[in-house]
């Protein structure tokens, strides 16, 4: 614990040296105590509550349809080498770059609600994790497939106990990229339009030259990411445990 609070500790103890020499205006760049407490005023009255649950749920939405999605293709072109040719090039759409660039056009076709949002968290959360469920399933050894055969195993058995099995650590690291980027996606789109998310709290902040504000709510997408990558953690752990590289720590 000691270990991974010590980085935050740091970086609260340079922030506040750099805030006292005073080479900008506080009112450019806060100290940690005056951004901790415009945090905790937030979190207070509820507001912080309301835009977290907001960016959350649209989070969650399109992170686990992104998922879903982006393991159903890796598993459909590790079994079709025509369909891995025709659609691969097609779904380097979903890289981040070229995702955000329809932000814009989402809120066009579908207004300022969470559908835009969603779309854009789906988007930057499905490219890592099909290929990386496409790469997990299709480089096996082909000695731990003919050994599997041989075992009596079906194509369906070999599929859930070999194939699958290999693709888990891929997907999890792919996980803990494509979580971040979902996240930023739905911000994004928070950005762009709406009235409600931690998007939003920051622009609020941007126009009404609120600074702590503004590095207040970046602080709750910091605590939004740790936590995140920290349940995804949690999960590998309980998903690899079977490895011997985890049996050993």
């Amino acid at each position: 614990m000691v270990e991974f609070l010590l980085p935050f500790a740091v970086v609260a103890m340079l922030w506040q040296g750099f805030a006292m020499l005073q080479i900008m205006p506080p009112q450019l760049f806060p100290g940690v105590g005056h951004i901790a407490a415009t945090f905790w005023r937030l979190l207070a009255n509820g507001i912080l509550l309301v835009h977290a649950l907001g960016t959350l749920a649209r989070l969650a939405a399109g992170f686990a349809l992104g998922g879903a999605v982006g393991v159903a293709l890796g598993i459909l072109m590790g079994r079709s080498r025509w369909a891995e040719d025709v659609f691969l090039p097609l779904l380097s759409v979903g890289s981040p770059i070229p995702g955000l660039a329809y932000a814009p056009l989402f809120v066009i076709w579908f207004g300022l609600g969470a559908e835009p949002k969603v779309l854009l968290a789906f988007l930057l959360g499905l490219f890592p994790i099909f290929v990386n469920s496409l790469t997990g399933l299709s480089e096996i050894e082909p000695d731990v497939l003919d050994l599997a055969r041989l075992a009596g195993g079906t194509e369906l058995r070999i599929f859930t106990k070999v194939r699958l099995m290999h693709a888990v650590p891929y997907i999890m690291d792919a996980v803990k990229v494509a979580f971040p980027l979902a996240l930023v996606g739905s911000i994004v789109g928070e950005f762009i339009g709406g009235n409600r998310g931690v998007g939003y709290l920051v622009l609020s902040g941007q126009f009404n030259l609120d600074t702590p504000l503004v590095f207040a709510s970046l602080l709750s997408i910091t605590l939004f990411t740790t936590l995140g990558i920290g349940v995804v953690a949690l999960l590998e752990n309980v998903l690899l445990a079977w490895r011997p590289s985890r049996r050993e720590r």
